[in-house]
């Protein structure tokens, strides 16, 4: 298994891109299970009938971060690192914004938050339309 460091800029900027989109959405997930009473509370929060759903999501959510996040950062299993990292990045501003509709929360106070999650989103584009155009996948799949 040879594993090549990268020397043209495009490279080294994917490689960087990726392993630290890959840490920071490993260590939200891991801040999500460390603060979880309070992260329950809030995916719960309003939902009315669909409460139970929110408490599901708040043991989902962080655990496909994780394993998203770390799978970006090793570089393995890219499939699922996609597949992960994605449905987790997009029920954010779902979940947001579906609360104004079940529950009396402002529209207003739930776009700040939901234009965070577009801008995670983004982030997300890049690191997976630049990871696959370099070489040096170390051997992986």
């Amino acid at each position: 298994m040879k594993c090549s460091i990268p020397n043209e800029p495009k490279c080294i900027a994917g490689l960087l891109l990726r392993v630290g989109f890959g840490l920071s959405l490993l260590f939200v997930g891991l801040s999500h299970y460390m603060t979880f009473e309070g992260f329950k509370s809030m995916t719960m929060d309003g939902l009315g009938v669909l409460e139970p759903l929110g408490l599901v999501w708040a043991f989902v959510l962080p655990a496909l971060m994780i394993l998203g996040g770390a799978l970006f950062v090793i570089n393995m299993y890219k499939e699922i690192a996609t597949w992960a990292a994605g449905l987790a990045l997009v029920s954010i501003p779902v979940g947001m914004l579906i609360k104004p509709i079940l529950t009396n929360v402002a529209l207003g106070d739930m776009m700040g938050p939901a234009i965070n999650a577009f801008i995670w989103i983004i982030v997300y584009v890049l690191v997976v339309k630049i990871s696959g155009c370099c070489g040096g996948s170390c051997g992986t799949k």
